[in-house]
């Protein structure tokens, strides 16, 4: 595959990690975060090397500046970033899990069902979320079964099935209806 014009291989997550893929996995309880640590560690857990000094030592400042930044940006609703995972919502959950790979700043970022089992506020939100990222020039895959959240979210639509890509929407066909006719062919 390429990413900016420049071809890459991807042999393991590592090197995906590397060639500047994130990935927000569907059951976020279970793959997506540290469900006993805080908001903090959680959202700083997947960049690390991307908050040290020259001499490599990890710089406390830029940590704190991304840990802040992304909990008020992506409007997370906890008393603090200290707080531990296991008591948000759903969709706070999420949004910690979202916040984790935005600290990594990464090229592409690919999300499966990013707005299941969470409220329509923090759905619409979310999705809010990902169109600015896209607008930055940030690449992002979404993967899902919700029509309308795809209709929200993406300018282009792939429909799979049984591994292949069996049609192309782009456009006005970027539509609830089509989407679903397309995906029950």
């Amino acid at each position: 595959m390429k990413i900016n014009g420049k071809e890459v291989r991807i042999r393991s997550i590592n090197d995906a990690i590397e060639a500047g893929i994130g990935y927000v996995p569907e059951d976020r309880l279970t793959q997506g975060l540290f469900m006993d640590k805080s908001i903090a560690d959680n959202i700083i857990a997947s960049s690390p090397n991307e908050h040290t000094t020259r001499l490599g030592t990890l710089d406390l400042r830029a940590v704190r500046q991304t840990i802040q930044g992304l909990f008020d940006r992506l409007r997370v609703k906890a008393p603090n970033v200290q707080s531990p995972v296991r008591t948000l919502s759903g969709g706070n959950a999420q949004r910690v899990v979202l916040a984790k790979w935005l600290a990594r700043r990464p090229r592409i970022l690919m999300l499966n069902g990013p707005t299941v089992g969470v409220d329509i506020g923090s759905k619409a939100e979310i999705l809010s979320i990902l169109r600015a990222e896209a607008a930055d020039g940030m690449g992002i895959i979404v993967i899902s079964d919700d029509a309308p959240e795809l209709v929200a979210c993406c300018h282009r639509v792939l429909v799979v099935r049984h591994g292949r890509v069996v049609d192309v929407l782009e456009g006005d066909d970027v539509a609830v209806d089509i989407i679903r006719e397309k995906v029950a062919a």
